[in-house]
């Protein structure tokens, strides 16, 4: 198999360095949660009080954590899929059903990116009961998820499109 050019490999890597600090958020996030949970259980059970705002808060991180981490998992190519059929076809129509399947991710990305924006625009007025904050962060989740996926979709499938393998960016990482 030839090299990609430079300028894929460097979108590759750029690409690459953004799913690192994107899993680091998730750490962050998802660290926070544990600690606010955890701690709303301990002075609810043990001193018989509690940080109000903990339930809200940490249901919209949950929500955060489910989208985001959807955009890891697709660049990573970790997400359910039924690989063994596509790869039991012959080249060409492996590379065309790589190519339909992307763009059928690309477009239900769209459809969730569409319906999440509707979402947000309706809810940036409605505040949660007890933090106050605009019920819209949490629709702004699917809606930046969407985007991410949708951007990752679009890429395999061009990839596809001109034969490279599904899992091209693992190999240039590798040896970089």
């Amino acid at each position: 198999m030839t090299r990609p050019p430079a300028f894929v490999t460097g979108v590759i890597r750029a690409a690459d360095q953004a799913l690192v600090a994107l899993e680091a958020l998730l750490v962050l996030v998802l660290a926070a949660m544990i600690v606010l949970v955890f701690s709303n259980v301990v002075l609810r059970y043990g001193f018989d009080s509690g940080i109000t705002v903990t339930d809200e808060i940490s249901r919209m991180m949950f929500v955060w954590l489910a989208f985001v981490g959807a955009i890891a998992v697709s660049r990573r190519h970790q997400q359910l899929g039924v690989d063994f059929v596509v790869e039991a076809l012959p080249k060409g129509p492996q590379r065309l059903v790589r190519v339909i399947g992307n763009l059928a991710i690309l477009f239900s990305a769209l459809v969730l990116v569409i319906g999440a924006w509707g979402q947000m625009q309706l809810n940036w007025i409605n505040t949660a009961p007890v933090s106050g904050l605009p019920t819209a962060i949490t629709y702004a989740a699917p809606w930046l998820g969407g985007i991410g996926i949708a951007v990752i979709a679009l890429c395999n499938a061009l990839g596809a499109a001109f034969g490279l393998p599904p899992a091209a960016h693992h190999e240039e990482s590798a040896g970089a």
